[in-house]
């Protein structure tokens, strides 16, 4: 057997990597892999993605892809605070919810109700794309499947009918290319085959939008990836000036005085906590620009080929969870180097110095985008 290259973030401790690894040898004690794996019929495939609105949404022109180049049924699982978004992609067969409490944001759910999703999920293959020891757990006992392909970077080798060779390094939508390479189907540049209006959205039809105007998302799942309002705050009333800023985010990115704060800045229109995730995706597809942070919204502003501006923290790895860039100059990264980030990026959710993103400043950020949107207007001008 190959030893594992494990793929640990730097905030996990050396205690819980030794605790998985000697969960691993157990494992492979317990249940040795045959030397002949037999060969599976498949005519459906389950792809599991239980984590965040960004890991999703990276994950469909993949999904797309898939469902081009075969006669497959192809099932999703997603858990329910990602299912408004996955039930409306035209490229899955079948979206099912299972809520793993380890990875929910702001919702408590229970092993007893995830257990009891999994059990509903019976196919062919099913593939995980996280690579992760409870994933890989959970799924190998309470999903019905005849073959689990998957990672065992971060445990579960033994669980895993057949280990996929992890992409380390690669940009976070190269996971599924493995899946490709086993399934005997060609790669494909995911611009040839996604186009923006693969992305779900909802119309808002009460609203008049401007024919030109920029979205501002404030949001981040992490508190180690915000900015600040103060921060946010100076950089919409100076871009409001050169042209119209709709502000998204949920109803926690903004508390009643920073609503009245954002509201009376002339030229801005607040939509915090007013629409669903589908209706501010429409809002976003009616942008021409957008900024943000590393969060689910940036990666569905670059999958919407709009020209994005993300403030990057130094909590994750640019190289591998960057959106995803369809043009040249599609993506601007804002970003602080700081020796805290471990060069990979430094995984913590909750970081009390956050120098990564304070040492960000609102006139720089101001600049760029003012530069990009002066650009812009002397090629429309001269156009």
């Amino acid at each position: 057997m190959k030893p594992i290259r494990y793929r640990f973030s730097p905030n996990v401790s050396p205690n819980k990597i030794a605790l998985i690894k000697l969960i691993d040898r157990a494992l492979l004690f317990l249940m040795p892999k045959p030397a002949y794996q037999p060969q599976v019929p498949v005519k459906t495939i389950t792809i599991t993605q239980f984590a965040h609105i960004g890991d999703l949404i990276l994950l469909m022109p993949a999904l797309k892809k898939l469902k081009i180049l075969t006669n497959y049924k192809i099932n999703l699982v997603v858990s329910s605070q990602n299912f408004s978004i996955a039930s409306k992609l035209k490229f899955i067969d079948k979206i099912e919810i299972a809520d793993a409490p380890y990875f929910l944001r702001g919702k408590k759910g229970t092993y007893f109700q995830f257990i009891g999703q999994l059990k509903k999920i019976k196919t062919d293959l099913i593939f995980d794309v996280r690579g992760d020891l409870r994933n890989n757990l959970f799924i190998k006992l309470f999903t019905r499947h005849k073959l689990f392909v998957g990672y065992n970077v971060a445990g579960g080798d033994a669980l895993l009918n057949l280990v996929l060779p992890y992409p380390h390094g690669r940009h976070i939508t190269g996971l599924v290319d493995p899946l490709f390479d086993y399934l005997q189907l060609p790669q494909i540049n995911f611009s040839v085959c996604w186009h923006e209006k693969d992305v779900p959205f909802e119309v808002i039809d009460d609203h008049l939008f401007p024919e030109d105007f920029m979205v501002v998302h404030l949001g981040a799942g992490e508190q180690s990836r915000r900015w600040g309002m103060h921060n946010f705050a100076k950089t919409i009333k100076s871009l409001a000036e050169t042209i119209p800023v709709y502000v998204l985010g949920t109803a926690q990115d903004a508390d009643a005085g920073q609503l009245k704060l954002l509201n009376s800045i002339p030229n801005v229109t607040v939509c915090i906590g007013r629409y669903s995730i589908l209706q501010s995706i429409y809002i976003l597809k009616k942008s021409s620009v957008f900024l943000g942070l590393d969060s689910g919204f940036s990666h569905i502003a670059a999958m919407l080929k709009k020209k994005v501006f993300v403030l990057f923290s130094g909590t994750a790895n640019k190289d591998v969870w960057r959106p995803y860039n369809f043009y040249d100059n599609q993506i601007t990264f804002i970003k602080r180097n700081v020796p805290c980030d471990c060069g990979t990026g430094c995984g913590k959710l909750i970081c009390a110095d956050n120098i990564c993103m304070t040492l960000i400043s609102p006139p720089e950020v101001i600049n760029l985008i003012k530069i990009y949107l002066s650009k812009k207007a002397s090629v429309i001008n001269n156009g």
